[in-house]
């Protein structure tokens, strides 16, 4: 909805989507001249508890196969 503010904590891996049928904006700012890194292969596909298969097949429009 217009007007909505989204916060993640540092180091949150996330996604979204656009469902609408019109342009979205994001703006984006760290909160540090040192934001860090992180590693999606390691934090996606070897994390415990493991991210569930429906989340990492609709977040990159693969099948359950590739997954």
């Amino acid at each position: 909805e217009k007007g909505d503010v989204f916060v993640f904590p540092r180091g949150l891996v996330h996604f979204q989507q656009n469902i609408g049928s019109s342009p979205a904006v994001a703006i984006t700012a760290f909160n540090s001249q040192l934001p860090g890194a992180q590693v999606l292969s390691v934090s996606l596909f070897g994390s415990n508890p493991p991210v569930p298969e429906g989340v990492l097949t609709k977040a990159f429009q693969i099948g359950h196969r590739e997954v």
